[in-house]
């Protein structure tokens, strides 16, 4: 075999596996996260935090959360996932309720959690919601309210 043949060969053997993940990477976000209680500010605590994130074509994974544009409703819960990924922007939204009857008492838990990556300027904001509220009576009551946002910078 000539030398030009084996270079030709070596080359695409190492272009190979890039072509066919062009598509699929990992991001690293480094950024402050705010954590707090929606009904107590003074209970904001701020951190800087490194998230990981596997972007596919068809889906992401960000710290250890999947999002993709499928659904799952059981009997027990609801699940609704987006995901949309553009030249520009990446956006990503999970919506997770469930009702359970506690001791007489109906409680709705939601957890929204929405990610928005501008690509041209690798900024990240991920805000993360929790609720659980007792709907046993007309009027409703909050049990507990967590936020968390992160906003960060990805390389």
């Amino acid at each position: 075999m000539k030398f030009e043949a084996i270079k030709t060969i070596l080359i695409s053997l190492l272009l190979f596996p890039s072509m066919v993940f062009a598509d699929d990477f990992e991001l690293l976000c480094k950024g402050e996260e705010a954590k707090y209680l929606e009904e107590d500010p003074s209970s904001k605590e701020v951190t800087t935090k490194v998230i990981g994130i596997q972007l596919y074509e068809e889906g992401m994974r960000l710290d250890g959360e999947w999002f993709d544009n499928k659904s799952d409703l059981t009997e027990d819960y609801l699940l609704e996932r987006s995901y949309v990924k553009s030249k520009d922007n990446i956006t990503g939204v999970r919506n997770f309720s469930t009702n359970t009857l506690i001791e007489g008492r109906v409680i709705h838990t939601s957890k929204i959690d929405k990610v928005e990556i501008n690509i041209l300027t690798n900024d990240i904001f991920w805000t993360h919601e929790f609720n659980r509220v007792d709907k046993t009576n007309v009027d409703e009551k909050t049990i507990y309210a967590f936020r968390k946002n992160f906003q960060g910078k990805c390389k």
